[in-house]
């Protein structure tokens, strides 16, 4: 079960913390907070005499998070000490008021909003603004009940630091502090080269990724493939050194190729092969290797990012 989250506001970037204990900024009770499940919506098709269905495609669909829980204050010792005892009240309902404010701007439903647990995220927008209790039971000078809806375009759970893998590149051997000893070499750095290499998702679904291309020599025309589907990526272009392809099989706005060489970055789609394909990383593992037409993959970095995404998390 999920104790505390943060949500944090990705237009303003204000966040509050929502727990079960007293040192959170909101509180919820066990069973105040629904992460909703994640419906999907299957297409079939048949044709006459056949028994039966043939699933033909499925849809994954949004996911509703609900939190219902309390704003409340509690006086410190300082506080206690500073005031008496009858203007307590008066104090704490101030307060209350105050991180009511807060929490109505906070739940604004034209910012988006990120939920954040551990190493996890997802996002989504509020339904509305944030309903509070009407009986003086739930809405008093001790504490006021609140519940407030996210809507989740995207269902999934992501990782806050995406996952990268680097086919070929360098990494550094320099480190401090560092003792000069006569007759003794040293490793200022280490270059990996791999034709192929595995790139681990451990999510739940195929994503999309970002494939960045670094030329550190003349590169002809190189090839990403999917080694296992045997889908690939070609750019038919001659790289110059210095010269970085960046290639997004992201769907949604994301999604593209552009080209950055001598401090002008522009799109790429012009060499862009057509019988390419906008490959995605299968849930697991997925096979990736790289060639060029002019032998020079010792002389091509290449750094696959991407980011996992998860129905769950473990902990709910």
């Amino acid at each position: 079960m999920i104790s505390k989250f943060m949500l944090q506001d990705m237009n303003s970037f204000n966040s509050a913390i929502f727990g079960q204990d007293f040192n959170c900024d909101f509180l919820y009770l066990s069973g105040g907070l629904d992460w909703g499940n994640v419906p999907a919506s299957h297409n079939t098709y048949n044709y006459p005499g056949q028994i039966g269905d043939t699933f033909s495609s499925t849809k994954i669909n949004n996911r509703d998070i609900t939190v219902e829980g309390y704003v409340f204050y509690t006086l410190s010792k300082d506080e206690q000490n500073l005031y008496l005892r009858d203007e307590w009240n008066d104090y704490a309902y101030s307060k209350i008021k105050q991180k009511k404010k807060i929490l109505n701007e906070l739940i604004n439903p034209q910012h988006t909003l990120r939920f954040i647990i551990n190493d996890y995220y997802i996002e989504g927008k509020p339904s509305s603004t944030p309903q509070y209790g009407t009986e003086e039971g739930d809405n008093n000078v001790y504490f006021c009940k609140f519940m407030f809806s996210i809507f989740c375009a995207n269902p999934m759970f992501k990782k806050i630091v995406d996952s990268q893998t680097v086919l070929s590149g360098d990494y550094g051997g320099f480190h401090f502090p560092f003792i000069l000893q006569d007759n003794m070499g040293y490793i200022i750095g280490t270059r990996i080269n791999y034709l192929m290499l595995i790139v681990e998702n451990e999510g739940d679904v195929a994503v999309g990724g970002e494939i960045k291309l670094t030329a550190k020599a003349e590169i002809v025309n190189p090839v990403i493939e999917n080694i296992l589907t045997g889908e690939y990526i070609k750019i038919n272009k001659t790289l110059q050194q210095g010269e970085v392809i960046t290639i997004n099989t992201v769907d949604g706005e994301e999604k593209g190729i552009t080209g950055y060489y001598q401090g002008v970055t522009r799109d790429y789609l012009q060499y862009w092969d057509f019988s390419n394909s906008w490959f995605k990383f299968e849930a697991g593992s997925t096979m990736i290797g790289y060639s060029t037409d002019n032998g020079s993959e010792s002389e091509l970095e290449v750094v696959v990012t991407i980011n996992p995404a998860k129905y769950g998390l473990e902990e709910m």
